[in-house]
């Protein structure tokens, strides 16, 4: 009876052997969005996918809505990412509007945080003079259309305007097929 356990096996050994070597394996990394993903209400501009709200409400507010929608207020890591969404306003949007980004300096003064990722802020592109604070309770950050470009700007987070949601980055994927 031993005998027979040991030739199934190594019978059963060889077969796992064999099926091993006919098995094709695939792995695949994905980054960023593919660029036929569908995030409803979301734009892609640029690398990102972005929503720019159409209602005027305060920067709280703003924060609520991104979050409801799967993303948060926009927060701009480079010159090039400022520059393709202001391109993308100017030509969509009329520029009497400001809009709400992520940046504010809530827990301290002139210390600019984004609200997403609670890291401090890697780039601004301020108009002359910002962030200055003037009415003592400016602490939230939009974007404003001055001298024929966008710039960042503090703000009194309880005014109203409209806002940036940025879509959530997705995770990278590692798919194996066996």
């Amino acid at each position: 009876m031993a005998v027979n356990f040991l030739h199934i096996f190594i019978i059963l050994a060889i077969w796992s052997n064999v099926l091993d070597a006919r098995t094709t394996k695939t792995s695949t990394s994905m980054q960023g969005y593919p660029d036929d993903l569908d995030i409803s209400g979301f734009t892609k501009v640029g690398k990102k996918r972005y929503h720019f709200g159409q209602s005027k409400v305060s920067w709280f507010r703003a924060n609520l809505i991104c979050r409801s929608m799967g993303g948060y207020l926009a927060s701009f890591e480079n010159d090039d990412e400022l520059s393709q969404v202001s391109s993308y306003l100017r030509n969509t949007y009329p520029t009497d509007r400001i809009w709400w980004t992520s940046g504010s300096d809530l827990q301290g003064e002139g210390d600019f945080f984004c609200y997403n990722t609670g890291e401090r802020m890697k780039y601004a592109n301020w108009i002359p003079g910002q962030p200055d604070n003037a009415s003592g309770n400016e602490h939230c950050i939009n974007l404003i259309f001055k001298e024929y470009k966008i710039q960042m700007n503090t703000a009194d987070c309880d005014e109203v305007g409209y806002y940036v949601c940025e879509a959530d980055k997705p995770v990278n994927v590692l798919l194996t097929v066996v």
